[in-house]
C-alpha cells in the first residue's frame, strides 16, 4: 500500500477524504457543518454565481471570491469552503494556518462562523500528505472550478448508484473520465489516491508517475506519455511489489531514499515552475523534512541539526523553506507590500508615494501613504517624520530656495512649496526609474507578478563573520553615479533585517536559516541578543508595531538626535535554525548560554537510506564498517554521512566517491597520518586493496651521508582506482571466508 510516509499522516488524512466522498458526494450532507449542504441546488448556485463569472482580473483568490459570491445562497458559501477543504486535503505545501484560514474566512461569508477547533480543522488533518506543487496555488481556481463540475456530475447519478462509482476501482475510472477538463487537474489524481491507496501512489500528477516509471526502467516517458491512468497505476504497482521485495519492507516512499535517486535528476528542484504540459502542470512531491521537536504553545522556535558531514543537515533546512514561503494565492496584500518595500530604499518609496498621491502635500499627510507606512514597518518606527524630511530636503534641485540645506545631490526629485507642501517633479519618472518601478508594481498589485513571497533568510556563517554583519555596524558606502561620496553609515545586518520583517507582519511565521553556525564564534556574532532569541524573552508586538509583552535592549550606535538608542526585541514569530557540523567544532564545545537557548537535533548517518547492493557491494554494511573504525580511532564526531553514497549506482560511482571525497576526508580527520587513514580502510584479513605500504631503511635510504640511525618508516602509496573491485570494497567488512 502507498500509504507509507514518514513525515504524514496518510492514513488519517485519506480516511477523512472518504469520509467527505461518503458524506458529501455520495450524500448531500456536510463534514464541517450540518444539515444539506452538498446539494445539487447548492452546486448549480456555485456554477452560477462562481464559474460562470470568473474574476480573471487583479487581486487574490479570497478577495476575488468573495465578491464572485456576493450574491449567492448562505449555503453555497458553506458548500465554497468545504470543498476548499477537501482541495486543501492533499497538499502539503501549504500551511495548515494557512488553509484553515482560508476555510473560516469562506465559511463566515455565510453569516455563521465555524469553531476553529472543529476535528476536522485540526492541524493533524491539514497538514497534507505531499506537494501539489505550484498549480494547487496559481492554478486554484480550475481547481475550484473541476470540483463544482465533480460535484455536479455525482449530482445527476441516482442517489442509489453513487456509492458504487466510489467503491469500485474499474468503475470509478470508467465515470471520472466523463467530466470535462479532468486530464488536467490535480484534485483528479488526489481523490484516487484518496479512495484506492491501496493501489494508486502518493502523487497529485501524472508527470512524476511517469518519471518514476522512467527512471527504473519501466518505460521511457515518450511512451508513457500516452498511457491511460489505470496503465500507470498498474505500472507503478508492479514497480512497488518489485522494490517491496527487494528491500524487504512494505514501508517504501519513491519520493525518499534510495528510490527517489533512481528518477530524480541531481539537484533537480522539488518543485518547479507549473508548465512542462497538460497533465504535468501540477508538478512534483515536496520531500518534507522529519519532526523538528514539539513547539511550546506561543513560543519560537530555536533549532540545531547537528552531525558529521554528510547527513543532510543543509538539504532538510531548504525542506522547510515552504514553510515560510506564501504561494501566490495566498499572499494577502499587506504581507505582499512588506515584501515590495524591502526591494526599495526610502527615496524611492517616498517619490512613489507623492507620485501616487499626485498633488503636493503635508510631511504628515505623506506619512499615512500605504508604502510610507510599509516602509516605516520594517524600520524604525521613531522619527519616521525626520526622515522624510531629511531625504526630501537632500534630493531637492539647487535653484529650490524654499530648502536651506546646502548638501544636496541627484537624483534632484523633490519640490518644497512656500507652504512647505512637497511633490514630486514633472520628469520624476526618468530622474529615478527604481521609483517608477516601484510605483508600477504597486498599481498593479500582487496578482500580477504571480511570484511566491519569501518569509525567511539564510545566512552562512565564517570564521571572520562578526556581530557588525549578523546584527548592525558600520559599513563602507562608495562614490556613486547620483553623487553619494564615499564614506560610513550604520547599516542593519541579516539578523536585524528579519527581525524587522518579522515584527511588521506578526500575523505570519518567519525564518532565519543559518548554515555552519558553529564555525563563527557564536558568542560575539549574537552580542546581547544571546538572551533575546529565549523564547519566553521573545518580543510580543501588535499590528502597530507596539510592545506589548517580552524583553527589548537599546543598540549600541543606533542613537537618534537626542542620543536615545534604538529599542530591539527579536519578535516572536521569528523562529531560528541552524546547522552544526561536528567534524568541525563538537556540540560539547558550544558556549553554553547558546546550549541552553537552542534545542538540538541530531542527525547521524542514516544507514537505511543505502540498504542496496551494487555489484555485490552492501553499501549500507562498508559505511557502517568504515564509521565504526572511525568511532573507534577518533570519536563520533567524525564519522562520514550517508549523503557521500545516495548516489553512488554502480561500481565506478563508488570507486569517484572514495578516491575523491571519502579519502581526502580521511586525511582531513587523520591529519594526514597516511597509516591510520589505512587503517580504517583495511581489509578485515590485515592487508590493504587501497594501499600499498613500503618499507623505507634508513642505511639504504641515506647510506653514509647522515647519522640517522637505523630507524625505518613505511610509506603508504594509494593503489590505482582502476584496481578496486567489489571484492576489495567487501573485504571492508567480510571475512576472508566469506569472501572465498
Amino acid at each position: 500500500m502507498a500509504l507509507y510516509t514518514y513525515h504524514h499522516d496518510a492514513p488519517t488524512i485519506t480516511a477523512a477524504g472518504r469520509q467527505w466522498v461518503q458524506t458529501c458526494l455520495v450524500g448531500d450532507g456536510s463534514v464541517l457543518g450540518g444539515g444539506a449542504i452538498s446539494t445539487a441546488t447548492n452546486y448549480d448556485a456555485l456554477d452560477r454565481y462562481f464559474v460562470q463569472r470568473l474574476d480573471v482580473g487583479d487581486g487574490g483568490f479570497y478577495e476575488k471570491l468573495r465578491a464572485q459570491l456576493a450574491d449567492a445562497p448562505s449555503d453555497a458559501r458553506k458548500l465554497m469552503a468545504e470543498l476548499l477543504w477537501a482541495l486543501f486535503l492533499f497538499p502539503s505545501n501549504i500551511g495548515e494556518d494557512t488553509k484553515r484560514e482560508g476555510i473560516l474566512e469562506v465559511w463566515g461569508w455565510s453569516g455563521e462562523s465555524l469553531d476553529p477547533a472543529h476535528p476536522m480543522l485540526s492541524s493533524k488533518l491539514l497538514d497534507g500528505i505531499g506537494s501539489g506543487g505550484m498549480g494547487v496555488n496559481s492554478n486554484r481556481w480550475r481547481e475550484m472550478i473541476y470540483l463544482v463540475r465533480l460535484g455536479q456530475a455525482i449530482k445527476a447519478v441516482p442517489a442509489n448508484e453513487r456509492a458504487g462509482i466510489f467503491a469500485d476501482y474499474d468503475q470509478f475510472l470508467g465515470w471520472i473520465e466523463t467530466l470535462p477538463d479532468s486530464g488536467d487537474r490535480q484534485f483528479r489524481h488526489m481523490l484516487r489516491y484518496f479512495l484506492f491507496p491501496e493501489r494508486v501512489e502518493r502523487m497529485s500528477s501524472n508527470g512524476d508517475r511517469r518519471k518514476v516509471l522512467a527512471g527504473f526502467g519501466v518505460a521511457p516517458m515518450k511512451e508513457t506519455r500516452h498511457w491511460t491512468d489505470r496503465e500507470l497505476d498498474d505500472a507503478l504497482f508492479e514497480l512497488r511489489r518489485r522494490m517491496e521485495q527487494r528491500y524487504g519492507s512494505a514501508d517504501i516512499d519513491f519520493y525518499l531514499e534510495p528510490l527517489r535517486d533512481q528518477w530524480k535528476k541531481p539537484n533537480e528542484p522539488d518543485d518547479p515552475p507549473a508548465g512542462d504540459g497538460a497533465t504535468d502542470s501540477a508538478g512534483v512531491e515536496v520531500v518534507e523534512p522529519g519532526p523538528a521537536y514539539p513547539r511550546r504553545p506561543g513560543s519560537a522556535r530555536n533549532l540545531i541539526l547537528y552531525g558529521p558531514p554528510g547527513t543532510g543537515k543543509t538539504w532538510k533546512l531548504q525542506q522547510l523553506f515552504t514553510r515560510y514561503t506564501d504561494q501566490p494565492a495566498d499572499v494577502d496584500r499587506a504581507t505582499w507590500e512588506l515584501g515590495l518595500v524591502a526591494r526599495f530604499g526610502w527615496r524611492a518609496v517616498i517619490a512613489a508615494a507623492l507620485a501616487d498621491i499626485g498633488h503636493a502635500v503635508k510631511v504628515t499627510a505623506l506619512e499615512q501613504h500605504v508604502l510610507v507606512k510599509a516602509k516605516a514597518a520594517q524600520r524604525k518606527r521613531t522619527n519616521v517624520r525626520a526622515s522624510l524630511w531629511g531625504y526630501m530636503q537632500s534630493h531637492t534641485p539647487p535653484e529650490i530656495t524654499t530648502v536651506n540645506v546646502a548638501d544636496r545631490r541627484p537624483p534632484y526629485l523633490f519640490i518644497k512649496s512656500e507652504q512647505s507642501d512637497w511633490a514630486v517633479v514633472p520628469d520624476w519618472r526618468d530622474v529615478d526609474s527604481e521609483a517608477a518601478d516601484l510605483i508600477d508594481a504597486w498599481r498593479a498589485g500582487p496578482g500580477v507578478a504571480m511570484r511566491s513571497v519569501p518569509r525567511y533568510r539564510v545566512v552562512t556563517f565564517h570564521p571572520s563573520y562578526s556581530y557588525e554583519d549578523f546584527v548592525i555596524g558600520l559599513r563602507p558606502v562608495v562614490a556613486d553615479s547620483n553623487g553619494d561620496a564615499a564614506g560610513f553609515r550604520m547599516a542593519d545586518g541579516v539578523f536585524k533585517q528579519i527581525c524587522a520583517d518579522a515584527r511588521a507582519n506578526p500575523g505570519k511565521p518567519y525564518a532565519l536559516f543559518i548554515d555552519e553556525i558553529n564555525r563563527a564564534n557564536i558568542a560575539k556574532v549574537f552580542g546581547e541578543l544571546i538572551t533575546l532569541i529565549e523564547p519566553d524573552k521573545r518580543a510580543h508586538y501588535d499590528a502597530a508595531g507596539n510592545l506589548l509583552g517580552g524583553m527589548e535592549v537599546q543598540l549600541p550606535g543606533t542613537g537618534d538626535d537626542d542620543g536615545e538608542a534604538e529599542r530591539f526585541g527579536v519578535p516572536e514569530n521569528l523562529d531560528i535554525y541552524g546547522t552544526m557540523n561536528t567534524a568541525d567544532r563538537s556540540i560539547a564545545l558550544l558556549d553554553i548560554a547558546l546550549r541552553r537557548r537552542f534545542e538540538f537535533e541530531e542527525m547521524p548517518p542514516d544507514y537505511k537510506v543505502l540498504e542496496r547492493r551494487i555489484e555485490g557491494v552492501d553499501l549500507a554494511r562498508l559505511l557502517q564498517a568504515v564509521n565504526q573504525r572511525l568511532e573507534f580511532l577518533a570519536d563520533r564526531d567524525r564519522l562520514i554521512g550517508h549523503a557521500y553514497f545516495t548516489r553512488v549506482g554502480s561500481l565506478d560511482d563508488l570507486r569517484v566517491v572514495f578516491r575523491s571525497q571519502v579519502i581526502p576526508l580521511l586525511q582531513e580527520y587523520f591529519f594526514d597520518d597516511w597509516s591510520r587513514v589505512a587503517l580504517v580502510l583495511a581489509a578485515r584479513n590485515g592487508s590493504s586493496p587501497f594501499w600499498r605500504a613500503e618499507t623505507l631503511d634508513a642505511a639504504e635510504v641515506f647510506g653514509s651521508l647522515a647519522d640517522v640511525g637505523t630507524g625505518e618508516r613505511v610509506r603508504y602509496t594509494q593503489t590505482p582506482a582502476s584496481t578496486w573491485t567489489g571484492e576489495a570494497f567487501r573485504s571492508i567488512y567480510e571475512s576472508a571466508e566469506a569472501l572465498a
